[in-house]
């Protein structure tokens, strides 16, 4: 999220007057036919939003963008068909039929993007630009040391037995990836002989305000609800950071890495088991413990009076059939909301605020769901605006729950694919730092994705290590892990 500072006069702030503009019809989000093959559609908010901040000076990035979804599987296959990477191909062609937007393209300059119905030749092409066999040694590596991409690629690792799929973020979202590999694995198990292209137009998702039916300009009312919100956040910061060097002239884009914290079977349990009690989230608790690490090496040039962030909150809860599915993975529908909380604070007041933001914001306040076409405009024109362009970017790490990963991907696809491992993560160039959370084989998990040049890695691990620690004292009463 774009960061502003805050102003002497905050009061008299006005973002809907500085970078917020609707046309005076109805915005064109339903995908529109160009040409015989060709499809497209404007893009959605935040959409446009990120399609704007990945778009980083790649020359120096080696090609690489902010924000690249990174995901990785470790599988054991066992396919009826021998040559596995046939079999993954073929696949990954099926997968672009049922969802066709894998392999959309997006238009920055005109905001849109746009699908064309392959014929044979440009399948081929296709598949070869975006199914890869990596001669790599594992996923870690490939996170490192892999190039630019501008559609969704995915990448066959024979040596680890692993599968990877990198994309733009503007084209999925966390959530939507695990639905695409469920998805995907689906495929691989239950392959179809016969693909024919030509009609898969008709799956093509729109933005979500269209899918919730929310395509007329909006209000007065809606515009001034919409900036509050977004005020709610840029005028409480800059807010607590730790030491970094990201979007100052001291950062150089060096190494994208990840720092993984990976609790025990049996810390994890315990730890579910405390949190009941305590009538709080998992992800609170993680979150609060990060936060309570901050506090203990905060930036000297940082507000320390608060902490505020943007909390990415899925709305496939509350889209309709059949875009709430696993069948509509490949479309970005997630909204950040604000959270925020004067400092300093307990370990308990920080996780039971959390507790409460992350239950019951939009479960309590429906009305916001509603306003996420205004809302998300209006964060994508802030980011294309002089006070969005020349804003400090937060130090701290976005925090991302994704849940138990089973319950939308599955261990075993019928005899042909067991699931050994999952990781997700994004590409940090020069912007905000991510932290994802979630469970996977009874494991708590903490994955931190960052640059080289901004953070340095040993203070990451120095911060996990500290958020496993918080979690065992405050949690479980215990001064050592189990």
């Amino acid at each position: 999220m774009p960061t502003l500072r805050k102003s002497e006069a905050e009061a008299d702030l006005d973002i809907s007057k500085i970078v917020y503009h609707f046309p005076s019809v109805a915005m064109a989000f339903s995908w529109t036919q160009a040409s015989q093959t060709h499809w497209e559609r404007s893009l959605g908010g935040m959409e446009e939003y990120l399609a704007i901040a990945s778009n980083t000076p790649v020359s120096v990035a080696n090609g690489r963008q902010q924000y690249t979804i990174f995901s990785a599987l470790k599988l054991n296959l066992t396919l009826p068909n021998a040559d596995t990477e046939a079999s993954l191909r073929h696949a990954w062609k099926q997968l672009r039929h049922e969802q066709p937007q894998v392999a959309i393209a997006i238009d920055i300059n005109q905001k849109k993007m746009s699908y064309d119905v392959p014929d044979e030749s440009a399948l081929e092409e296709w598949l070869s630009s975006t199914f890869i066999v990596s001669p790599v040694s594992s996923a870690d590596e490939l996170y490192r040391t892999a190039g630019g991409i501008t559609h969704c690629t995915l990448y066959y690792i024979p040596a680890s037995s692993e599968l990877v799929f990198r994309a733009p973020h503007a084209h999925i979202d966390g959530m939507g990836t695990i639905h695409l590999w469920d998805s995907y694995l689906s495929a691989l198990a239950a392959p179809v002989a016969d693909v024919r292209f030509g009609d898969e137009n008709v799956r093509l998702a729109p933005t979500v305000p269209e899918i919730l039916g929310k395509t007329s300009p909006p209000t007065e009312e809606e515009v001034s609800k919409a900036s509050a919100t977004l005020l709610e956040y840029v005028t409480k910061l800059p807010a607590m950071g730790t030491p970094s060097r990201v979007g100052r002239a001291a950062a150089s884009f060096k190494e994208c890495r990840t720092t993984e914290l990976v609790l025990s079977v049996k810390t994890t349990s315990v730890i579910i088991a405390a949190c009941k009690e305590r009538g709080i989230s998992v992800t609170s608790a993680v979150h609060a413990a990060y936060i309570s690490t901050i506090a203990r090496h905060l930036d000297p040039e940082c507000d320390q009076s608060r902490y505020t962030t943007i909390s990415p909150f899925s709305l496939r809860p509350y889209l309709p059939p059949p875009y709430n599915t696993r069948h509509y993975a490949a479309i970005f529908c997630y909204t950040p909301v604000p959270f925020s909380i004067e400092m300093p604070a307990s370990f308990s007041e920080i996780a039971s605020a959390l507790n409460k933001s992350y239950r019951t914001r939009l479960k309590d306040h429906p009305e916001f769901v509603e306003l996420t076409g205004p809302y998300t405009h209006m964060v994508a024109q802030l980011v294309q605006s002089p006070e969005g362009t020349t804003a400090p970017i937060p130090t701290d790490a976005m925090v991302s729950s994704l849940g138990i990963i089973e319950n939308n991907l599955k261990r075993s696809y019928g005899d042909a694919v067991t699931v050994t491992s999952f990781k997700m993560a994004i590409d940090v160039v020069d912007g905000m730092s991510a932290m994802h959370v979630f469970t996977f084989d009874g494991q708590l998990r903490a994955v931190y994705s960052s640059n080289d040049g901004s953070e340095d890695p040993s203070q990451i691990e120095t911060y996990l290590a500290e958020v496993e620690g918080i979690l065992n004292e405050e949690l479980l009463g215990l001064r050592r892990p189990l």
